[in-house]
């Protein structure tokens, strides 16, 4: 199998360098799976462990079955870590993992940054899609948070685009 112009063979050897040195230049490289055993399965999983200290879990009832549990574990979370995960509720508890500590947390978002930040349904990208092809791009802001329930903000986009670029009668 090939990605773009590397093997995987290529590209996982170049993962395992730029893990190995980007850290002195203060870089941070971001991964993210819906797959623990993905990650087991891969051939830089050792250099991925290594050189990611920071991990966030997302809630999996199903953390807690031996085979999963034992990816988990290969994480280095212990079966107390485990049954939190297991536990924590979906789309509103996060598991943190460093070397400073471990916590479950919550994001806490209010309705507004759930707006902002949340809006990735199915049901959203419509909408999305409908106001764009309705209406002026340069309203999209407005007509959005309008939509999504937060008519003040709604108004203040409004009326900062009008204040921005007054009409001309």
């Amino acid at each position: 199998m090939r990605l773009g112009c590397f093997s995987t063979r290529a590209f996982a050897a170049k993962i395992r360098e730029w893990l190995k040195t980007l850290r002195k230049f203060n870089v941070a490289v971001v991964f993210a799976t819906q797959s623990l055993a993905d990650v087991a399965r891969s051939s830089i999983a050792p250099a991925l462990i290594e050189s990611c200290p920071t991990r966030i879990f997302l809630p999996n009832p199903d953390a807690q079955t031996p085979q999963i549990a034992a990816l988990y574990q290969d994480f280095g979370l212990n079966p107390q870590q485990v049954r939190i995960i297991a536990t924590a509720t979906p789309k509103r508890e996060y598991y943190y993992q460093s070397t400073s500590g471990n916590r479950l947390f919550e994001l806490g978002l209010g309705g507004l940054s759930l707006a902002a930040v949340g809006s990735s349904s199915p049901g959203d990208q419509q909408l999305i899609s409908q106001l764009l092809a309705d209406h002026d791009r340069g309203e999209f802001a407005e007509r959005f948070f309008a939509a999504k329930g937060q008519a003040d903000v709604a108004r203040y986009l409004g009326d900062q685009r009008r204040a921005a670029f007054p009409r001309v009668a």
